[in-house]
């Protein structure tokens, strides 16, 4: 927001040293970006924080500068006066009818008469200092009181005004408007317009249209002052990416009291530089012209309590006023009313805001020591910590991914019959859609690697993913997802581990299983005791091929939630091993429709004395092995806790397992 110092002078009794003013503004909240000098005139570059928008115009930033130098606040003897400077002749010959709960209120006057041309001098100079471009007299009064007042204002042709009617609607969907910076924009039903009898004449708080913009050929205006739901004019501007000093006031609010006054104001100054005669005025209430009633009581072990420091009351008091609350004493401290322009303030931590920001932060101490509660990590906490430190320490690197899909992909990765939500944007129209796994997101960082020089990398993210279409049926999940490698061991061993990081007695499984996105009868459900926690296997060929990997890599995805349900806090400790162990390889060939997981379930079954671990390592197909056969290599490893075992006592063991295998199974010993 540019602040003229010359135009801030008719607002701040007394001489007003840019400096100073520069200094307070930033002390209190309002840093000052830069300081020029405009035709004489010293202009400010103050940045306004999203919640102030009380402070967009002068007479806001006024009330600041004023309670900051301790002046009295001011008006303009034409803003004092507004209304009187015009006469008024005639019926508005036009009518006004609100049909949106979007439109609050709306006051439109009829201004008969008017000559358009330039603006004097002081006008153009003021606007010109703040960058604004002077167009004509009207138009340039409607930005001038804008720019005063924080009220937007908009003036129409009356005689482009079809049926002398104004309806503030919503848009019928594929209505169209070509605004007044040349463009022609089609509209949708959430789009709140201004209307005619016949069609729509202006984006409601965005912007006019060309039909029915003011030009030099206009004898009679109508003078729009309104209030509009902040929410409709930002989806609008946003949908339609137009942005105006317009839209801007009212997406972050303006004070509800003022529509009234700033159309007398506005009329006004076009009678004084345009000539006219007001025809008459309507006005249309939805919610009314006037603000909702906010009392705050102040204590002081509340300001004590947030600033550390006692405040005299008088003092609180004493700033509060100055800033334009109505202050009362009270029992138990102050009583507030909040001024209508005040709609940041709600509570009382705010008005303790308001207290010290006018002090000055530096006048409240800083204690040498800060409490700090040390707060032990939760369990679930505690548990996604371990979980990083087992993936990183398998040699996966942590990414974060965007949350959307990428349309290619987000067929491949969308579980049967789901539907996904997108997100309406028309900045994002394609993408759009919300990601039902991260495995998409991390296959195109790998390809990204890949493309880059480093083509083994290994990701792994914790992150939501979305089922659903509509935003009352989407259901979040939380996962750890895993990509990268081509060796199916070596990400069932990183899996295994980080199970086991969690709970080391709880056994895993994987089940084949089909999923879309990985390939056919290479991919399987992870059980993790009697939980199934998720899902791994090997991409499919095509998928891999859509983002340009040179081979299809393992992936897998686990259930964040049902991981942390499994976690044991306590982990249970164990002994290190005082023996060594044996361990034996066997083959065995098997049918190829045979899952591993009968071969792992009949060896557990069989109870081997001493029987510390099996381990998969290897499958093999193809010469000498019959075809519709396979070789299925396990390691069978044993230990005594009491003692080193000898040969003679495990080969008995070994042999068990092989003849057991050839009679359930039908399985035979691979030799050599």
């Amino acid at each position: 927001m540019k602040i003229s110092l010359e135009w801030l002078s008719d607002f701040v009794d007394g001489p007003l040293d840019g400096e100073v003013i520069a200094e307070a503004l930033t002390g209190a909240g309002f840093p000052i970006e830069s300081i020029e000098t405009v035709a004489g005139d010293t202009v400010f570059d103050v940045e306004v924080t999203s919640n102030r928008g009380d402070c967009l115009c002068y007479l806001g930033m006024a009330r600041e500068v004023a309670a900051l130098l301790q002046r009295p606040l001011k008006q303009p003897a034409g803003m004092a006066t507004a209304g009187s400077a015009v006469s008024q002749s005639g019926a508005a010959e036009i009518s006004v009818a609100i049909e949106s709960p979007a439109c609050f209120y709306y006051t439109g006057r009829v201004i008969q008469n008017v000559k358009i041309g330039p603006s004097p001098q002081w006008m153009i100079r003021r606007l010109t200092a703040i960058g604004v471009r002077p167009i004509s007299n009207v138009v340039d009064v409607t930005n001038y009181v804008m720019f005063e007042m924080g009220q937007p204002l908009h003036a129409f042709d009356m005689a482009h005004i079809g049926g002398g009617k104004i309806i503030v609607r919503q848009a019928r969907p594929g209505e169209k408007l070509t605004s007044i910076d040349g463009h022609e924009r089609e509209l949708s039903g959430s789009m709140l317009v201004i209307a005619d009898a016949t069609r729509p004449i202006a984006l409601a708080g965005v912007m006019g249209g060309r039909d029915s913009e003011v030009t030099d050929s206009t004898h009679a205006v109508v003078l729009e002052s309104a209030r509009f739901d902040p929410m409709s004019v930002r989806s609008t501007a946003r949908a339609l990416q137009m942005r105006s000093d317009s839209s801007y006031r009212f997406e972050r609010g303006i004070d509800p009291t003022q529509a009234d006054a700033a159309g007398r104001r506005a009329a006004d100054l076009i009678a004084q530089i345009a000539g006219g005669v007001l025809a008459g005025d309507v006005a249309a209430d939805g919610k009314g012209n006037s603000a909702e009633k906010v009392t705050i009581e102040l204590r002081p072990d509340k300001i004590r309590g947030v600033l550390g420091i006692d405040v005299p009351l008088e003092q609180a008091e004493g700033i509060l006023r100055r800033l334009g609350f109505v202050v009362s004493r009270s029992a138990g401290g102050l009583s507030v009313n909040v001024p209508s322009w005040r709609a940041d303030v709600r509570v009382a931590v705010d008005l303790v805001e308001e207290i010290a920001r006018m002090m000055g932060y530096d006048k409240i101490p800083v204690r040498e020591e800060i409490s700090i509660r040390v707060v032990p990590p939760s369990p679930s906490t505690k548990a996604v910590d371990a979980i990083r430190d087992a993936l990183a320490g398998a040699g996966y690197f942590e990414a974060i991914t965007f949350s959307f899909v990428s349309d290619v992909l987000a067929e491949d990765f969308t579980p049967h019959g789901a539907k996904l939500a997108r997100v309406e944007s028309v900045t994002r129209k394609a993408d759009a859609r919300l990601r039902p796994s991260v495995i998409p997101g991390l296959l195109e960082s790998l390809a990204r690697n890949e493309k880059n020089g480093t083509a083994d990398a290994k990701l792994f993210e914790i992150g939501a993913t979305f089922v659903g279409e509509a935003d009352d049926s989407v259901t979040e999940k939380v996962v750890v997802g895993l990509a990268g490698g081509e060796d199916f061991g070596e990400l069932r061993g990183a899996i295994e581990m980080l199970l086991g990081r969690l709970d080391r007695l709880r056994g895993v499984k994987v089940i084949a299983d089909e999923r879309t996105g990985f390939a056919a009868g290479a991919c399987g459900r992870i059980e993790w005791g009697d939980r199934a926690v998720g899902y791994l296997g090997r991409i499919s060929r095509r998928v891999a091929e859509k983002v340009s990997l040179r081979s299809a890599p393992m992936a897998a995805e686990l259930d964040l939630a049902e991981l942390l349900a499994g976690a044991r806090d306590v982990p249970k400790l164990a002994a290190l091993p005082r023996f060594p162990a044996i361990v034996r390889d066997v083959a065995l060939v098997v049918d190829e429709a045979l899952a591993y997981e009968k071969l792992a379930e009949l060896v557990a079954g069989l109870s081997l004395e001493n029987l510390e671990t099996m381990t998969h390592v290897s499958t093999y197909r193809g010469k000498p092995i019959p075809a519709g056969k396979k070789s299925v290599a396990v390691a069978l490893a044993f230990r005594s806790p009491t003692g080193t075992l000898l040969a003679e006592q495990v080969e008995p063991l070994v042999q068990r397992v092989v003849e057991a295998a050839a009679a359930r199974l039908a399985a035979a010993r691979r030799e050599g």
